[in-house]
């Protein structure tokens, strides 16, 4: 904890870095997955820099939204009364299970790489879900085509939304839950923070 409260600027532009591009890549796969294509994503990562100066990560999610969905009209706003209150409600489990996993490897959720803010006590948590977040996406998107954009918030469609905690992810050649990925995740970020390696560790997107 002291070490995660040390850490320099610069450190933590770098890991952010890495995030960011992390999470374009796993937007590329999900697309390539339902559509066939990234439609560009991919070689926006090259173009991530120490602390995404020039927001590629915003660039790569306008692109994501139109797609994703194949509804140019989409647009991620947490307050619309379509597939956005299915991506709340994945986002919000997924955000406690990663924040879950920061406390376990001895860090504090509230000091993050990127996000700042003073009444967030779950900053660090929002960094690093960032890359998982297709992980809810793909749900929602099934949810959609079955039942339509506009469907009840109901009982069972939280439990088929919330299947995306099951899927196995691609780890160091292994097949892992995602609760012990991100176990994974957190415990390499307590180890960059205290200088005994250099890099996140990430899935497979592929």
């Amino acid at each position: 904890l002291a070490a995660q409260a040390a850490a320099p600027l610069p450190l933590r532009k770098r890991l952010w870095r890495q995030v960011v591009r992390e999470k374009i890549a796993s937007q590329a796969a999900l697309l390539e997955e339902l559509h066939g294509s990234d439609f560009g994503l991919r070689e926006l990562i090259r173009l991530v820099r120490s602390g995404d100066r020039t927001n590629i990560e915003a660039q790569a999610s306008q692109r994501y939204w139109k797609r994703l969905f194949q509804d140019p009209q989409f647009r991620r706003n947490p307050e619309r009364q379509d597939q956005n209150r299915f991506l709340n409600y994945g986002y919000a489990v997924l955000r406690a299970i990663t924040a879950r996993a920061i406390c376990a490897a001895g860090l504090h959720p509230s000091l993050g790489l990127h996000h700042h803010n003073r009444y967030n006590p779950f900053c660090l948590a929002d960094d690093l879900m960032e890359p998982f977040r297709p992980l809810v996406d793909r749900r929602v998107v099934e949810i959609s085509r079955r039942d339509g954009p506009e469907a009840e918030m109901s009982p069972q469609r939280k439990t088929d939304l919330l299947a995306f905690v099951q899927r196995r992810l691609c780890f160091e050649g292994q097949q892992r839950s995602l609760f012990d990925v991100l176990a994974r995740l957190a415990a390499a970020l307590a180890d960059v923070f205290q200088k005994k390696r250099s890099r996140l560790l990430f899935p497979d997107w592929a």
